[in-house]
């Protein structure tokens, strides 16, 4: 089986395990095919492929979502966006582990070694959804020069990158939503924090150096890296 097909069949794996809250007989798509689908645009990078891929299963009777994402039926973007946004993201924290395995087993991640065996951690915060209209419980806001609230999506990603290498290994993220018992809005700080302590003692393994930027170079962020028994590179 080739790498991508393991990597693959790794998604399908965490898409089987997503909760069915349905009930009755209104089955026709399995959750793992709305999990399948909603990857599929993002691995073709291209927002029209499951339209595409729909008329290609009614004048053929086949589709590439069959033959290369093994999903049985493909559903529609609102059945996809209904089914999946109830999911919490750690339902796919076993994919990202699968992905790593992958490079640990092939050698790849010492191509990415560098500073005498280490690999490098890049943290950053990045934003995925913006409205003035639109917001739910798990918004942030900011208020605007001209008086207007804007509630906006964000998270704390981590990758695994490599001067020199234009490939780049994505890491389980961290999201940036309101804390419970937590009377301030959450942040990319916090995030960050968050994140070490839940997942750098799985990464110590591969010796890393956080990097970051001038968000980070303060105490507690510094502080949690030392804690972690690791090394970090902040711009400050």
């Amino acid at each position: 089986m080739a790498t991508t097909d393991r990597l693959i069949a790794a998604i399908r794996r965490c898409c089987l395990s997503i909760p069915d809250k349905r009930q009755g007989q209104n089955t026709t798509y399995a959750m793992a095919d709305f999990g399948l689908a909603a990857f599929s645009a993002f691995f073709m990078q291209s927002p029209s492929f499951l339209a595409h891929q729909r008329h290609l299963a009614s004048g053929q009777g086949r589709s590439n979502c069959q033959t290369l994402f093994a999903m049985d039926r493909i559903p529609s973007d609102n059945q996809i966006r209904a089914m999946l946004d109830p999911v919490e993201p750690t339902q796919f924290g076993p994919a990202f582990a699968a992905a790593l395995a992958e490079l640990e087993q092939s050698d790849a991640i010492d191509q990415l070694r560098v500073l005498n065996g280490h690999v490098l951690i890049a943290l950053d915060g990045t934003e995925y959804y913006c409205s003035t209209q639109h917001h739910c419980p798990n918004c942030s806001t900011r208020k605007r020069s001209n008086g207007g609230v804007e509630y906006h999506h964000s998270l704390l990603a981590a990758t695994l990158v490599c001067p020199g290498h234009n490939h780049a290994v994505p890491l389980e993220p961290e999201f940036i939503i309101p804390q419970d018992g937590h009377e301030k809005q959450d942040c990319e700080s916090r995030a960050m924090r968050r994140w070490l302590v839940a997942h750098s003692a799985r990464y110590a393994r591969l010796r890393p150096v956080y990097l970051g930027d001038d968000l980070y170079s303060r105490q507690p962020s510094c502080q949690t890296v030392l804690d972690a028994d690791a090394h970090f590179i902040f711009v400050c």
